[in-house]
């Protein structure tokens, strides 16, 4: 079971595609041998059916995710909810009952949606992960919880036979309120978007954090004074030493920090490149 899952994982996009080349050639097949009327319909009827199922669900994609959402949008409990939006790049609806959703490759049918849950046509719906295991009306709530700190969870969707992942994506921590997400909705890349657009446009996207300040010392206790360097490629450095988080208005580091008594210090980066947000923010304790 697990080859067969691979296999199709795998070659799902050849698999559609030979079948679609496989109607054209049916058709011209089914010309040069001059069948009758009805034998023709018949052949590419069915074949048509195939190729549709295929191609349609291959266009259905996850479209944005929040694994932070700490305070920035509620579900219909009005709670904080991480959630996962849905989008149908067709011309056509598309209901996920029996699809599934899950968050570990190793059980892609974690949760199945038991009950009619339809994408309008060139639209999206959201899934709270909430662990409720419910439907109800048009709030979904999956059985599980989104987790962005172990790095080894992904979100995962299949369809109704549980064999074939329709999309997926590994889970890149997001800083607190803000979403990953297509630049635009049903796009190939990839943005991180600090105002989420939950079951709306994707729009205002950004790219991806600044890279993290770097401290030249580990935490721990040193028996004299230290020279602190923090280094971060081609970006401002804000730090404080009050315990305050830093950002844009706190010091601006411009060489080593000298630490003589115990102090906890914490560093954020901002870019100098457009368009790129903020950097996590890091501390170390001397």
């Amino acid at each position: 079971m697990k080859l067969i899952k691979l296999f199709l994982n795998k070659y799902f996009f050849w698999i559609h595609t030979i079948l679609f080349d496989f109607f054209i050639g049916l058709f011209i097949i089914c010309y040069l041998c001059d069948m009758n009327e009805f034998q023709m319909k018949k052949y590419l009827f069915i074949l048509l059916c195939f190729c549709t199922f295929f191609i349609a669900k291959s266009q259905v994609v996850i479209n944005e995710y929040s694994a932070a959402n700490y305070d920035s949008f509620q579900d219909n409990y009005g709670e904080y909810e991480d959630w996962i939006e849905i989008y149908n790049t067709t011309g056509t609806s598309v209901d996920l009952n029996g699809w599934y959703l899950s968050d570990k490759a190793s059980n892609l049918s974690k949760w199945q949606f038991p009950s009619s849950f339809i994408v309008p046509a060139g639209n999206s719906v959201l899934v709270y992960c909430s662990g409720r295991d419910e439907i109800v009306g048009a709030n979904a709530h999956s059985n599980f919880k989104l987790t962005q700190t172990k790095g080894n969870e992904g979100i995962y969707l299949s369809d109704a036979t549980g064999l074939v992942v329709i999309d997926s994506l590994t889970i890149i921590p997001n800083q607190k309120g803000d979403s990953r997400g297509r630049t635009t909705n049903g796009a190939a890349n990839w943005s991180v978007f600090q105002t989420p657009t939950p079951g709306g446009n994707n729009v205002g996207a950004m790219q991806e954090y600044a890279t993290a300040p770097v401290f030249s010392l580990n935490s721990g206790y040193y028996g004299a004074p230290i020279s602190l360097s923090i280094t971060s490629l081609n970006n401002d450095i804000y730090y404080t030493t009050n315990g305050d988080f830093p950002d844009n208005t706190a010091t601006l580091y411009t060489g080593p920090i000298t630490v003589g008594s115990t102090q906890v210090v914490k560093a954020v980066s901002y870019s100098t490149t457009a368009n790129v947000p903020q950097s996590f923010i890091v501390f170390n304790t001397y």
